[in-house]
């Protein structure tokens, strides 16, 4: 279950809160100042921990906790709020939920996937495909941090998939530009690219 690294850039000059003065680059605990080396960085150091929670295998219980265990365990190398939900308002195109919202948002988002119990009696593909990229899209528009959501949803998911125990899921089977796309169509009207994209990632798991 590898992953993909995705980049996202936001207008954020003015977010003084996370970023160094007059720049649009994140406060870290290396003190990188470049935009560029930051995210090789992050790359670098999320790629490894990832790999430990891979041979963890299922980590939580998909809480919202269990959403920001991950997070923090991908990113406790670079930002010291590793885990923590982020404290601004953010938008890219379109405008992610209201910080005063993410909490409720993902509880809601939670109890629907309880009475989905997990996905776990799924077995077709293409239903887990739908159902996946449902929850996919979904936590993409709660985006609960401030940097790196993208890889924290991706392994959320791939830990459904284990779950399940039917799947596995290679985001490297995405390309780039086809996942910007698939999530600018879900966040306006329409998963139908990103369960496609899915269903090409997925990979039944032979008994």
């Amino acid at each position: 279950m590898k992953d993909q690294e995705y980049e996202y850039f936001y207008e954020d000059e003015g977010d003084t809160k996370y970023c160094y003065p007059g720049s649009n680059v994140l406060i870290n605990k290396l003190d990188i100042r470049e935009l560029e080396l930051l995210h090789e960085a992050e790359r670098d150091y999320s790629a490894v921990r990832q790999a430990e929670l891979l041979m963890q295998g299922v980590t939580g219980d998909f809480s919202f906790q269990h959403l920001c265990a991950i997070h923090r365990q991908l990113f406790q190398d670079i930002y010291a709020w590793a885990g923590t939900v982020r404290s601004v308002d953010i938008s890219k195109g379109t405008i992610f939920c209201l910080v005063q919202f993410i909490e409720d948002q993902f509880t809601y988002l939670y109890r629907q996937l309880k009475r989905d119990d997990f996905l776990m009696d799924i077995s077709d593909k293409e239903k887990m495909s739908v159902r996946l990229a449902y929850y996919l899209a979904e936590i993409n528009m709660i985006h609960p941090f401030r940097e790196g959501n993208g890889r924290t949803q991706r392994v959320y998911i791939e830990q459904l998939c284990m779950k399940n125990g039917r799947f596995e899921i290679d985001f490297t089977e995405a390309a780039k530009e086809g996942m910007i796309e698939a999530s600018v169509a879900s966040a306006k009207d329409s998963n139908a690219l990103l369960e496609q994209l899915i269903f090409k990632c997925l990979v039944e798991v032979k008994e």
